[in-house]
């Protein structure tokens, strides 16, 4: 799977995305950029993402656990296929 269709995927994604899996999301991204990005996020585009009051910043340990919760879930047999997903979607 190529750059692209990885974006278009991803973007799907986060369309149909609940508020934790942005959050894990979010961070995992900050994380990356901090450590791999030259060209930080500058104030005027993050104040083009409006933030929301009630997220707040995940520590490396928080971020862990809420990945080894998601990883326990999808071990238990709690997820969906994307064939679901996908018909979940269009009731939206």
């Amino acid at each position: 799977m190529g750059a692209d269709q990885i974006k278009k995927v991803l973007h799907l994604r986060i369309e149909q995305a609940d508020e934790r899996f942005l959050r894990i999301l979010y961070a995992m991204t900050e994380a990356y950029a901090s450590e791999h990005l030259e060209e930080e996020i500058t104030d005027e585009q993050a104040m083009a993402i409006p933030p929301n009051p009630e997220w707040k910043r995940l520590t490396k340990a928080e971020l862990k656990a809420e990945i080894d919760e998601a990883n326990a879930e999808f071990e238990r047999g709690e997820s969906i296929t994307l064939e679901e997903l996908e018909k979940e979607a269009e009731q939206w």
